[in-house]
């Protein structure tokens, strides 16, 4: 679960000022969350508090006027004699007699900062030298995180899982396995979520392999396209089954080249960069601009990071005609190592077709800001819900489901902005219904027991434009078991 705890968040969804006088005009409110100590933040809606969440070492509790909601998570090595891989298991329960929700998962590395996660290993195929400080610079990392300073233990459960070497530390890191989601005391998931390895019919698909450079030399090193998963058991796990095939990109935003829901669907989600020709080569430029070419002399490590920054997400449908947009604008010259302050505009597809805001989102180090628009129409029906703002708040809920940020890596290094937006968004929504559903999406960053009926709605409105040939699906994934590979892991250099 991506904690709350230590960022003084402000969620504001600005209270019902009208921005046009005719009755079908979309409205803004007001939602809003704040710090009001290290360990507590308090909840309001127009400017009522109606609930608080305090973080207590493990266990998050979030009080609200009609009811208490307790979060606990722990961690425990599989192998008593190994710090990794760790079983994760979070539980919620609506108090004192409410519906409770447990996940579970194996993580088999912990997570690393982009200038780690992007180190490769030194192996025994390559030449005297190669690798060598990089490998150096990674364990000196694990011993600083308070584990052994030796990736061998790593290298080896790679191997069990893909059958072939660990050659940069993306393959694995953060990497979540064997994912389970109950209700209640249900020994039987309702879902299932796992973190596997793009197959093509000649072997695992390499990431953004470059034709004609030396096999040493190959753009990340050869590293393995990820395929994260999830599936509905209740309901046949062909069927209902969400799918993002995605490549290690070493930059704060990941893309899903393809996204596939059941067998007959797809979309997908493109990222746009800040800049791509930064990390090709040489360069010359002031740090403090992000638009190419600079002038003048920079830190090129500083410069590659920065270009590493997603300025916008589009998603497609199956024919690659945009169905909504995440636009961001950054900060030119963000705290090193992080992704500075940034805007979000996101857009979805109108009733003509057209783009239309649904929400605007501010994230600075003060908090977050979101302006809600609220769908145009006539007023409510009798017996409606008043607050039209609450269909703009599900849908964009649902849209930030079907996010690769959302399908499973969860490692918060990617752009974690989102992850905490969208997270804040989920304590909201469960203090407006504190239901079975709502309490599951806070237990499961990655929504596990709701986001595959939250794509299914996203993409229902208009299923043809997502409908595809099944000839151009790309293969289901695999691991070891299935490998299209044999098992080929070099002894490490001595």
């Amino acid at each position: 679960m991506r904690s709350l705890r230590g960022l003084p968040l402000l969620l504001l969804i600005a209270a019902s000022v009208s921005l046009a006088a005719s009755s079908d005009a979309p409205e803004t409110h007001l939602l809003q969350s704040r710090a009001v100590s290290a360990g507590e933040q308090e909840i309001l809606i127009d400017g009522k508090r109606v609930g608080s969440i305090v973080f207590a070492g493990s266990r998050r509790i979030l009080e609200t006027g009609s009811a208490r909601i307790v979060i606990d998570e722990s961690q425990e090595p599989v192998s008593p004699d190994q710090s990794y891989p760790r079983r994760v298991v979070v539980v919620g329960r609506i108090e004192p007699e409410g519906p409770e929700i447990r996940q579970e998962y194996t993580l088999l590395a912990p997570a690393a900062p982009l200038h780690v996660e992007g180190l490769g290993l030194q192996l025994s195929t390559d030449e005297a030298g190669f690798n060598e400080q990089e490998h150096a610079e990674l364990r000196a990392w694990l011993g600083a995180q308070g584990l052994v300073a030796e990736t061998a233990s790593f290298e080896d459960l790679h191997c069990a899982e893909a059958g072939r070497n660990l050659t940069v530390w993306y393959e694995i890191s953060g990497r979540r396995v064997n994912g389970s989601l109950m209700r209640g005391n249900a020994t039987q998931a309702q879902a299932r979520f796992d973190s596997l390895f793009h197959a093509e019919a000649q072997g695992w698909k390499i990431h953004h392999q470059r034709l004609g450079e030396k096999a040493s030399l190959s753009y990340h090193r050869k590293s393995l396209e990820l395929v994260d998963t999830l599936r509905d058991v209740t309901e046949g796990e062909d069927e209902r089954e969400l799918r993002s095939y995605h490549c290690g990109c070493y930059g704060y935003g990941i893309a899903s080249d393809w996204a596939t829901l059941g067998k007959s669907r797809l979309y997908h989600v493109e990222a746009e960069w800040v800049d791509h020709w930064v990390a090709m080569g040489l360069f010359v430029g002031w740090q403090s601009r992000d638009a190419f070419p600079w002038v003048g002399i920079g830190d090129r490590g500083r410069a590659k990071s920065l270009a590493r920054r997603v300025k916008g997400y589009r998603l497609t449908d199956a024919r690659g005609d945009l169905f909504a947009e995440v636009a961001i604008q950054l900060s030119s010259n963000p705290p090193v190592g992080t992704l500075g302050p940034a805007t979000y505009a996101v857009r979805r597809s109108g009733r003509e077709g057209e783009m239309e805001l649904l929400a605007q989102i501010e994230h600075t180090p003060a908090g977050i800001v979101v302006q809600l628009l609220s769908p145009r129409g006539a007023a409510a029906k009798p017996g409606e819900d008043p607050r039209r703002w609450l269909t703009s708040l599900e849908q964009l809920d649902r849209l930030l489901a079907a996010m690769p940020t959302q399908v499973l890596r969860g490692d918060g290094i990617r752009d974690s902005h989102l992850g905490e937006i969208e997270t804040t968004l989920d304590w909201i929504r469960l203090i407006l219904e504190p239901n079975e559903d709502r309490l599951a999406d806070v237990v499961s960053e990655i929504d596990g027991l709701t986001a595959i009926s939250k794509v299914e709605a996203l993409l229902g409105s208009d299923g043809a434009r997502f409908l595809a040939d099944p000839s151009v699906l790309p293969l289901p994934p695999g691991r070891l078991s299935g490998s299209p590979e044999p098992s080929a892991c070099n002894a490490r250099p001595e």
